[in-house]
């Protein structure tokens, strides 16, 4: 792509491996019942709240505690919330290290203080990692910090303000259709990843050669 300046990342299930159901079985088990029943929209309302910063973590845990019984330790809540964190494929950082020689390279996410925290530490810890945000991309862009959440509007129009760049000078790669539909809908040059696959395969179909 001859106009390519930049490429813009989603995290969970492209770069970072995720299994969501991972975590609604362990709310659930922590709940004593399914999530989808009878908890399923105050669940959603609480994780929605969450991820878009209008509800701090702590107040999260003890609406979560609020639900469950026997009332489970915070410890545990947090534990249950970021099971769905599934760890890396390695040669992911290779591929950023690459990528940002030749690009701009930015992350788009739905997350919260409590994954960003747990991401941190395991970086840290797992793979010496202790610089991921300034090692890896030229800007983060969190829906908690940026109080919207993708397929919103606003937070692709946020995005679009700080990066200052035509849409045909980058791209988006998600693995969520509802996001991917809400960015195309604005211009944007979106493509759809599956999730937890080869990130390299997705990247060579968007026409950026790995």
């Amino acid at each position: 792509m001859e106009n390519l300046k930049a490429i813009i990342f989603d995290f969970g299930g492209v770069l970072l491996d995720l299994d969501i159901s991972k975590t609604e079985a362990a709310m659930s088990k922590l709940m004593g019942v399914e999530i989808v029943s009878p908890y399923k929209d105050k669940y959603r309302e609480l994780t929605l709240a969450l991820e878009k910063g209008e509800m701090l973590p702590e107040t999260f845990i003890h609406a979560i505690q609020f639900l469950c019984d026997p009332i489970p330790q915070g410890k545990e809540v947090v534990e249950a919330w970021n099971a769905m964190l599934c760890g890396w494929q390695s040669d992911k950082f290779t591929l950023l290290d690459q990528l940002k020689k030749r690009y701009k390279i930015y992350l788009l996410s739905n997350t919260n203080q409590i994954h960003l925290d747990f991401v941190i530490h395991e970086l840290k810890v797992e793979y010496d990692i202790e610089n991921f945000e300034s090692r890896f991309f030229d800007e983060c862009f969190y829906s908690h910090r940026l109080h919207a959440w993708k397929p919103e509007k606003d937070i692709y129009h946020q995005v679009e303000e700080s990066i200052e760049l035509a849409h045909d000078e980058f791209i988006f790669i998600d693995d969520n259709a509802n996001n991917i539909k809400g960015a195309q809908e604005l211009g944007w040059q979106a493509y759809l990843h599956p999730t937890n696959k080869d990130l390299k395969k997705t990247l060579r179909s968007a026409g950026v050669e790995v």
